[in-house]
């Protein structure tokens, strides 16, 4: 008679971690796939496009890190139901002690992750080396091709300097410079130039430099127009800035993660501790 209660005991907790399974696939299955369809749609709404290439990804990204962690949080409550049901001490030592493992990754993912969000030295490099710059040696007409923002909505032009550093003929060079999108420059609309408003430089010379604080525009394709009526050599500077806006929510996320899984560990660690206790004494 005890030996059949003890089988019923055991048949019981079968169907509970069945029923548990059951239920976090049923949670599980429509939100991966609102997530992935999230995703698309905010690169959808957000402008993304092929030619040019534009990939408008940190909405995207931000929305989906938020929901993983709602997800990981509804993956401690199901661990710790199935952890629960389970009738044989080592299982549940076993299942504890893969989650602790488990958690110990995604930890370490967070940790890179917060690193490279939060640090400005890592920022700076990264500006440095989207940054472009070069010389030219012309006379007549010059472009130099940039888009408004990083192809990866992450990225912001934040100012462009020309520079005269050399001149071929016996006046001092004047470099007339217009910066145009690529559709008012193909239909020679130059009154649309984003420096010809008042108080907007609109030249370079020897003794003075170009330089433009550039505004904060949606992504378009834009040109340096260069003109100059004599020979001259100039250098260029497309200053680019990783905002921070579009860097720390991302490091507060991994916090989160963070936090969260040291938690688990913690839940965790106390039940190994105590399954490896009650298996000792068994």
């Amino acid at each position: 008679m005890a030996r059949k209660k003890k089988d019923m005991e055991r048949l019981e907790g079968t169907y509970q971690i069945i029923r548990v399974k059951k239920l976090e696939k049923m949670a599980y299955i429509p939100q991966s796939i609102a997530i992935v369809a999230i995703f698309f749609l905010f690169l959808y709404f957000t402008g993304a496009q092929l030619k040019p290439f534009y990939l408008p990804v940190f909405f995207p990204l931000l929305v989906t890190m938020v929901w993983l962690l709602v997800l990981a949080i509804e993956t401690f409550a199901f661990r710790l139901m199935e952890i629960k049901y389970r009738k044989s001490q080592s299982a549940k030592f076993l299942m504890a002690h893969r989650s602790i493992k488990k958690a110990y990754i995604i930890i370490v993912i967070s940790i890179i992750i917060f690193v490279l969000a939060a640090t400005p030295f890592i920022h700076q490099q990264v500006e440095n080396r989207v940054s472009s710059s070069g010389e030219l040696t012309f006379s007549g007409e010059e472009t130099v091709y940039f888009t408004s923002r990083g192809r990866y909505d992450f990225m912001t032009v934040d100012s462009i300097t020309i520079e005269v550093i050399d001149s071929m003929g016996p006046d001092e060079a004047r470099v007339e410079v217009m910066l145009l999108s690529i559709e008012n420059y193909e239909a020679n609309e130059t009154v649309m130039a984003l420096n010809r408003e008042v108080g907007h430089p609109k030249e370079a010379t020897i003794s003075e430099d170009f330089e433009f604080d550039m505004p904060v525009l949606r992504f378009n394709e834009y040109y340096i127009i260069l003109t100059s009526n004599q020979q001259v050599t100039i250098r260029y500077n497309i200053d680019v800035t990783l905002p921070g806006t579009r860097v720390y929510p991302f490091a507060t996320l991994a916090i989160g993660f963070i936090a969260a899984y040291a938690y688990w560990i913690f839940i965790l660690y106390n039940i190994k501790r105590k399954q490896s206790k009650d298996t000792i004494y068994v």
